[in-house]
């Protein structure tokens, strides 16, 4: 073996050895939040109604591998996450309280931020994949065959790390249809949403250990 082979077989085990250096700084993360979140505009009959944001929250546990030298962080997380929205006036004659969906959320967040003695600033994607497991409001009446339970989308945000304090925000688009015939029908009304979603901004607070 010449010498040459000799330092890339060094070299490569180094790369080896520091990347799994770096994958073992992980940290058990506990998170907890608030949801803003409201559906787009839809018509229900011959009226096109508006949703407000209602307040929301998420909580769960996630973990954080660290990989200092290029600044990347992967955070994987599991959320239980409660999605409320409600309706902007009256239908015709009639009030109507909004939807509310509860979600197993399982997001991955992709951080790269830069170390600044104890603080950590980041932006960060996240795509995630969520699964309805109970309803309320006016989803209380609607099966869950006229519902898609199954959900995805991207999250963009920012964030600081301040010791082993995570403070972050972000806002999430979901791709996925909450109907997916495009309408439901509610009391007596006929509910058309096409391809409406659960948008919003979440606030989250973080801690590491």
């Amino acid at each position: 073996m010449n010498n040459n082979m000799k330092k890339h077989l060094i070299a490569i085990a180094l790369m080896l050895c520091i990347s799994s250096a770096a994958l073992a700084q992980g940290s058990f993360v506990v998170k907890a939040g608030l949801n803003f979140n409201k559906l787009q505009d839809i018509q229900i009959d011959n009226l096109k109604q508006s949703w407000n944001s209602q307040t929301g929250f998420h909580a769960g546990i996630g973990w954080q591998y660290r990989i200092p030298v290029v600044g990347l962080a992967f955070q994987p997380e599991i959320l239980y996450s409660r999605v409320r929205t409600g309706l902007l006036g009256e239908v015709g004659e009639s009030s109507y309280e909004g939807f509310r969906i509860d979600y197993i959320d399982i997001p991955l967040n992709i951080q790269w931020g830069i170390n600044i003695l104890f603080l950590r600033p980041y932006i960060f994607a996240a795509p995630y994949l969520r699964y309805a497991i109970a309803k309320g409001d006016l989803l209380a009446q609607v099966d869950w065959k006229d519902l898609n339970r199954l959900d995805y989308g991207l999250s963009l945000g920012a964030g600081l790390e301040i010791w082993k304090i995570q403070i972050s925000g972000k806002y999430n688009w979901s791709f996925g249809q909450l109907a997916p015939g495009g309408s439901l029908h509610i009391d007596s009304d006929d509910w058309k949403l096409e391809d409406s979603n659960m948008r919003g901004f979440e606030l989250s607070v973080a801690f590491l250990f």
